[in-house]
């Protein structure tokens, strides 16, 4: 009788093991799959991207406002102001690449090219 106990608990103990390590595996693959593979700098170019066409419908909008050789400055914040860029509810634009700043400063150089407007940040 004491024989078949043992072979139970033997039997018992391996298919534990078995049970620990198969758990262990499963849960190690499923947990890369809600990995983040959020592309920061696809999303900062992006951002940099709607800056820059809201600063070309700025300046279309306001071509009084552009100097003798066809520039204006602004920056992000003037956006902001004017309506053309929504921030977050903190007032702020996020800088994707550097958490402990914002794009609120920003400068824009806007260039006035005969009818096309051409934005750039430039600092």
């Amino acid at each position: 009788m004491n024989k078949i106990k043992d072979k139970k608990i033997i039997v018992l103990i391996i298919i534990l093991i078995v049970f620990s390590i198969s758990y262990f595996i499963v849960i190690n693959k499923i947990s890369y799959a809600f990995e983040n593979d959020y592309d920061l700098n696809g999303a900062y170019n992006q951002k940099i991207e709607i800056i820059t066409k809201c600063a070309e419908a700025y300046g279309l909008n306001n071509v009084a406002n552009f100097n003798e050789e066809g520039l204006m400055y602004i920056t992000v914040q003037n956006l902001i102001d004017e309506g053309y860029l929504f921030p977050d509810e903190s007032g702020k634009i996020q800088n994707y690449l550097d958490n402990s700043e914002t794009l609120n400063n920003k400068k824009i150089r806007i260039k006035k090219d005969n009818d096309k407007f051409i934005a750039e940040i430039y600092s």
